[in-house]
């Protein structure tokens, strides 16, 4: 028998040697059982919880669809899947393809195995988080950090006392300046330009940028947010949960009734009346601008980006009512020699202009409509193939089932057929998937008055953004649509700004001339691959 073995551990804090072993014991186990070992497979340092984010993993289950083994012998069923739906669904898929799960703990999984394993599996998980959470709890009403080391201060090495932290005398005076900086009124870009000039080393030993000391409003972090720095630790402010799709955390933020303080006055290096200040001068800068709330959503947010760095290029100042944009990584931190800024009235004329001559132009429209149509008719014949194909082997299955049921009910049925049928019918589930999505899409020719439509959009963008309403915000969006970056090319001062513009005539397609739409998703080809221009 062809067996790929499969070793796992979770934590980069746990020994490597563990997989090490784990592979160990395994070859000794089919050296014993006559097998032949043609693959293994690993994942150092990532949980069980998901299967997306295990590399290891997923190479070898396109071996066994392969058809390359004929099982898969790992330690035990947890280091496989400790989640009970991602276990059932590995050793339903494993079993169509006919792959066989052995592990050392228990032989043969079978379906009642996987249920017991994946409850207990799922079970440890949540065990595991409570005790987590609650020995978090425990060192921070110890005085000690549940977290990474903060700016300012060193990690102390204390054995099992995990958390002690000690000012460090250096990076604390960079603090003590920022937030002393920061009460009198300098802006924080002001602050960092300083810091960037004097070439003092930011938090991670880079330059200094305005983020490192704002951070984010939402999850209360950067340095003029860390009440560390006052003597308080403040625990709990999110949570993280992790996507079943991608096996990736998402922060969530928690309500301040649900977070833990605990003073810490020995680690305070700024006073708490030098830090309310600095509070109190955040809540009055962040208080939002009714007119810039009242403003519509700009033409061009998102989608330009500076040549020279490729970072973003945002608003960067208004002057009598004109907006301007720069380039973000110059304005956060002089990172970028791209100090040029351009009004937005002029860059919105320009792109407009260049929209109408490359992408809306009667003979472009044609090209692409003509290259849509012949995709739309290869992709309905495949599918129509490919549902022909389905079809035939839906009805061949369920005339097996039908017969081994036949077989049950006359008493001739045994665990090899009882197992059959459930291969059977986890293949009909998959086929009836694939047959709902097999339609053949329907071949949509795209009305003239669809690009009429978006070239008298494009036309009437600026009368319609003046008038703040719900045709206004239709043209922005109809235009952003059509456009995929705008690349802002840095020239001479006295020259006008360089623009490289990025088009996709797919959201032509995106509806009819009832304004109902008809394709899902756009297919490559001939006029809809995106188009760049510079102007």
């Amino acid at each position: 028998m062809r067996v790929a073995i499969y070793a796992r551990f979770s934590s980069d804090l746990q020994d490597a040697r563990s997989i090490t072993d784990q592979l160990a014991l395994a070859r000794e186990h089919a050296a014993r059982q006559g097998w032949l070992v043609v693959a293994e497979f690993t994942d150092a340092a990532i949980s069980g919880a998901s299967m997306a984010n295990r590399p290891g993993l997923q190479d070898l289950m396109r071996a066994a669809q392969a058809r390359l083994l004929d099982a898969v012998l790992t330690e035990s069923l947890d280091r496989l899947s400790r989640d009970l739906a991602d276990s059932a669904a590995l050793h339903r898929q494993l079993a169509y393809w006919g792959v066989r799960i052995v592990t050392l703990a228990d032989g043969d999984v079978n379906k009642m195995l996987v249920a017991v394993k994946g409850l207990l599996g799922s079970m440890f998980l949540d065990d595991l988080a409570q005790k987590t959470k609650r020995g978090q709890v425990g060192r921070v009403k110890a005085g000690r950090i549940p977290g990474g080391r903060s700016y300012g201060y060193d990690v102390v090495r204390d054995g099992e006392d995990r958390g002690k932290r000690t000012i460090n005398q250096t990076e604390a005076a960079m603090v003590r300046r920022i937030y002393a900086e920061y009460v009198e009124g300098r802006s924080p870009l002001k602050i960092v330009q300083a810091l960037n000039a004097e070439g003092i080393p930011g938090p991670r030993g880079g330059h200094w940028n305005v983020s490192a000391l704002l951070g984010s409003a939402k999850r209360r972090n950067g340095l003029l947010n860390n009440s560390l720095y006052a003597g308080r630790i403040t625990y709990n402010r999110q949570s993280f949960i992790k996507d079943p799709a991608t096996g990736r955390r998402q922060a969530r933020a928690n309500p301040p009734e649900q977070w833990l303080t605990q003073d810490v006055p020995e680690l305070a290096i700024v006073s708490r009346e030098v830090f309310e200040a600095a509070e109190g001068r955040r809540a009055t800068r962040s208080r939002p601008n009714p007119n810039v709330q009242r403003r519509p959503k700009h033409l061009l947010s998102g989608l330009l980006s500076c040549a020279a760095c490729g970072g973003s290029v945002v608003v960067r100042t208004r002057k009598e009512g004109v907006i301007y944009f720069g380039c973000s990584v110059h304005m956060n931190r002089r990172g970028c020699e791209n100090g040029r800024f351009v009004p937005a009235p002029e860059i919105e004329g320009r792109v407009l202009a260049a929209l109408k001559a490359h992408l809306l132009a009667p003979d472009v429209i044609k090209t692409a409509v003509e290259a849509y149509r012949i995709e739309r008719v290869r992709l309905s014949r495949e599918a129509a193939k490919a549902r022909a194909s389905l079809e035939r082997e839906l009805a061949e299955i369920n005339r097996k089932i039908k017969w081994i049921i036949r077989e049950i009910e006359n008493g001739r049925g045994s665990a090899k057929v009882s197992d059959r049928l459930y291969e059977l019918e986890t293949r009909e589930e998959a086929v009836k998937s694939q047959l709902a999505l097999a339609n053949g899409p329907d071949l949509v020719e795209l009305h003239p008055q669809a690009a009429e439509r978006y070239a008298a959009k494009v036309a009437d963008i600026h009368a319609a953004l003046a008038r703040d309403d719900a045709a206004g915000h239709e043209a922005i969006n109809l235009v952003r649509e059509l456009i995929t970056r705008i690349r802002v090319i840095p020239t001479p001062k006295g020259e006008p700004i360089g623009l490289e513009i990025a088009g996709d005539l797919a959201a032509l397609l995106s509806a009819n001339n009832e304004g109902t739409p008809v394709v899902s998703t756009m297919v490559a080809g001939v006029g809809f691959e995106p188009t760049t221009f510079r102007l």
